[in-house]
């Protein structure tokens, strides 16, 4: 498959286009698609600049502009620590571009003094469409969920393994505009229907004797008569599989190699060219958010792999910024995080990561008592697919759920379509969706109040009698976050913090190293002592220099009483 060109706004038009009357205002939560998108970044950089710039980054393979905005106030001093969020990775989660701008409005039109002071300590990066070709399905007929973007370089895409590749990729065969799911009968399946709700599939369970009597699968044609339709589509590459850590080889999803893809190459490269960034905000599928993480013991076993387990101090430290927060995040994570930016940013970088799955559909409508169709008590537990249609029932959210109809199919015979409408089950309903952005607004607040600050708690000189002067500094770090995680002690990925005491060029240094490295600096008032014997100087003549990459940068010096 060729790339598709796709023509790039230069940001002058860009911001003509944000000014005029003509352009297109942006509701509260719309689904923008990429033009509609660039327009609306646009905007808020036009709305907000001096706060507000709009930085090109990398173009996708189909010729799609990644843009970001930097949101800051004051001064971009060296150390000033800064927090990146990334919306829509995971190109279903096209929805979250917009929940992204609207978070990053509630920062800049905060009126609270805490949270307006943020601002000018803290930067923001937002990028939010980091996987537009993925996104762009979204707005395309018939309508279909697609995480890959590229076809496979492994075995030329051959999902099915038989020689042919990309020969059943699901398609529309009913002509509804959506592309759902197949049901075909057989003895032989493993799928049953619940008995609590007869729209609702799940798995047979042979152990408690359960035997299957359909097969389901993605709706399209059987065009090499293997009696499957829709398991070899043409596109397999997907770029949130594709990150370092937890790759996985021979895999089509995964890529040739790590950062194969150009989007996640260049992710990676925006990350290591600033060294600035103290935390990362994702939203896509997998949530390390809503649920404690998942701990391990470091002396037993060492994992690659976050989703295996973090550090308990890491776990402890993520989960509290969250509750000072004061955001309600309630998301599920879908699949594993292997090769995801997430792992990536996390296990081998070593940076505070919030994996955010921003919305996903309720599971805890409370149930009828007993079966209205059959008068008589209920299976104790429902199938997830019935959990899901409570919610859709009681909220008369029709339109996310095709009931199933019976069709001729033009290679497998009688079959029936239907099952949950394209993006139902993570795209939140259009009233839900300024009360997840005051969240996410929250979240970020409270994520850039839990960073590492470095600070001079004291510093001091002793007058030791001829001439010498013990001379000694306090770092504190009173912030929630430890200056380095766990993982990123483990890694060494981020530097040091690195102290320099200047001396008169007539002075001499007679113990305690010219310049210092602090490895850490615990949250929640942890403290370093640095101590340093000193000929020939008077104390008013010290200086200290404290440079951190991510925590503040500084020049201390001694205040004589």
């Amino acid at each position: 498959m060729g790339m598709i060109p796709f023509p790039l706004l230069p940001l002058s038009l860009l911001l003509s286009l944000a000014q005029s009357e003509s352009a297109p205002t942006t509701a509260t939560g719309a689904l923008l698609d990429q033009r509609e998108l660039q327009v609306a970044c646009a905007r808020l950089a036009g709305e907000f600049p001096r706060e507000v710039s709009l930085v090109p980054l990398y173009e996708s393979p189909q010729g799609r502009r990644v843009d970001a905005l930097r949101v800051a106030r004051g001064e971009l001093t060296p150390g000033r620590p800064a927090v990146l969020v990334v919306a829509a990775i995971d190109g279903p989660q096209a929805w979250t571009s917009t929940l992204a701008l609207e978070a990053a409005r509630g920062l800049l039109t905060a009126t609270d003094p805490a949270t307006k002071a943020l601002l000018s300590s803290t930067t923001f990066w937002i990028v939010p469409r980091a996987n537009p070709d993925a996104c762009e399905v979204r707005f395309t007929q018939p309508l279909s969920e697609s995480r890959a973007t590229l076809p496979a370089t492994l075995s030329s895409g051959d999902d099915d393994r038989d020689g042919t590749s990309g020969e059943d990729t699901p398609s529309d065969l009913d002509g509804n505009g959506l592309i759902t799911l197949l049901r075909i009968s057989d003895p032989a399946g493993e799928w049953i229907v619940d008995p609590r709700d007869t729209r609702a599939m799940r798995k047979a369970d042979r152990a408690r004797g359960e035997q299957g009597a359909w097969r389901v699968m993605p709706e399209g044609r059987d065009s090499d008569r293997d009696r499957a339709s829709g398991e070899d589509p043409q596109l397999d590459l997907v770029v949130n599989r594709n990150f370092p850590q937890g790759w996985r080889e021979h895999t089509l999803e995964g890529g040739a190699w790590p950062t194969a893809m150009a989007e996640s190459k260049a992710l990676c490269d925006f990350v290591l060219a600033h060294p600035e960034l103290a935390a990362v905000v994702v939203y896509g599928d997998w949530d390390n958010c809503a649920e404690r993480q998942k701990t391990r013991d470091e002396a037993a076993r060492r994992s690659s792999l976050p989703s295996e387990g973090v550090p308990t101090s890491d776990a402890d430290a993520h989960a509290l910024t969250i509750q000072r927060s004061g955001a309600q995040l309630v998301g599920q994570a879908s699949g594993g995080d292997h090769g995801t930016f997430q792992a990536w940013l996390q296990a081998s970088r070593g940076l505070w990561t919030f994996a955010v799955a921003p919305w996903s559909m309720p599971t805890d409508v409370a149930a009828p008592e007993t079966d209205s169709a059959a008068g008589k008590p209920a299976p104790a537990e429902p199938s997830l697919e019935a959990k899901r249609l409570r919610w859709i029932d009681r909220e008369k959210e029709t339109a996310r759920f095709v009931p199933w109809r019976r069709f001729q199919h033009p290679d497998l015979g009688p079959v029936e379509i239907g099952g949950f409408a394209p993006f139902a089950l993570i795209e939140p309903p259009q009233a839900e969706r300024a009360r997840l952005a005051g969240e996410q607004t929250k979240l970020l607040a409270g994520i850039a109040q839990a960073l590492p600050r470095v600070r001079a708690a004291s510093f001091t000189a002793k007058d030791l009698g001829n001439g010498l002067l013990q001379v000694d500094l306090v770092l504190q770090n009173d912030s929630i976050l430890p200056y380095r995680s766990a993982l990123g002690v483990r890694t060494n990925a981020v530097r040091p913090i690195r102290l320099t005491l200047e001396l008169p060029d007539d002075a001499d240094r007679l113990a305690g190293p010219v310049e210092q490295l602090i490895g850490n600096l615990d949250g929640l008032g942890g403290r370093q002592e640095v101590r340093w014997l000193v000929r020939g100087c008077d104390p008013e003549d010290l200086v200290v220099l404290i440079d951190t990459p991510h925590a503040g940068a500084m020049r201390i010096e001694m205040e004589v009483q």
